[in-house]
């Protein structure tokens, strides 16, 4: 009995990894003949030179750089993230009636997008790996970090700045898809697309000061920074780049709650997605008798 139950639930996973392979396809084609989208990677590669040359940072090494770059990243990013993801999801009623009629579910359709976008994200990001391959390539090693800190500037601290600028994109981008998903239009996705941006780049920190207060609230700082994103970016680029060039300190943030956070409000915005393309005409038929029924109780 075992044998065929297995070889059944084999043959639903490659079913499913089919659907989610197809819609990447034709999502990532979508993305390949949108030029904006490109344009605005190299608006990202020109800002990001710019800062190389104004902070000198690219002459000097990899932490001097990572420095110059650490808040144009925490601006930029969640801008291009944002972009890419706050129309992926954006469907009027006759779209969505026809993407149901295929044999594909809400969750294949949505992981679909996600991994389209995610991989779009990462080709727009690519102007970050430039600029480090332009510091490896010019930068001198006569420098005082060179000086004091022997060895310690390594290309592999810029691979680690990588790595934490994508996991500041996913959550930006999976948030932003949730105003696609629940917008009626395209002016409404990009006000609500404004919102997710003002709340996460600036809401988020300054919830966090508003919550500090006493001996309580500054020995929780180091896990209460990681709760927006943008502080748990900077948290691990202070304790685990910028900060292995400098004198050991208590730590600046949790490391483990920081890419939580992050990893977090990706996963959220991925189920916010699913759970309104699911449910919102439903929510929206509910919301219509609601709106219905008062009416007629005014009209009495």
């Amino acid at each position: 009995m075992t044998g065929p139950r297995h070889g059944g639930v084999h043959a639903m996973t490659g079913s499913r990894a089919r659907v989610i392979g197809a819609v990447l396809r034709r999502e990532i084609a979508t993305i390949r003949r949108t030029p904006g989208y490109w344009i605005a990677s190299l608006g990202l590669l020109v800002v990001l030179a710019g800062v190389l040359a104004v902070g000198g940072g690219g002459e000097t090494g990899f932490v001097p750089t990572i420095v110059d770059l650490l808040l144009p990243t925490e601006l930029l990013v969640p801008v291009v993230a944002v972009v890419l993801g706050y129309r992926a999801l954006l469907t009027d009623a006759e779209e969505l009636a026809m993407i149901r009629t295929y044999p594909i579910s809400t969750v294949e359709y949505v992981c679909g997008i996600v991994a389209a976008r995610f991989a779009a994200l990462l080709g727009m990001l690519v102007p970050f790996a430039l600029v480090g391959g332009y510091v490896w390539l010019t930068a001198s090693p006569d420098t005082t970090i060179y000086a004091t800190h022997t060895g310690v500037d390594s290309p592999l601290l810029f691979v680690r700045f990588l790595a934490f600028v994508v996991l500041l994109g996913l959550p930006y981008l999976s948030l932003a898809m949730v105003v696609g998903a629940v917008a009626n239009s395209r002016r409404g996705a990009l006000a609500l697309a404004a919102l997710v941006l003002i709340g996460g780049v600036l809401g988020g920190d300054l919830a966090v000061v508003g919550t500090l207060g006493g001996d309580a609230g500054v020995a929780s700082f180091p896990a209460r920074v990681a709760i927006p994103p943008n502080g748990a970016f900077r948290g691990l680029v202070f304790e685990h780049v910028i900060g292995v060039a400098l004198p050991p300190d208590d730590g600046f943030v949790s490391s483990a709650a920081a890419v939580g956070s992050l990893l977090g409000w990706t996963a959220i915005g991925v189920g916010a997605s699913i759970a309104a393309l699911a449910f919102g005409d439903a929510v929206t038929d509910r919301l219509a008798r609601v709106r219905g029924r008062v009416e007629s109780l005014r009209g009495r």
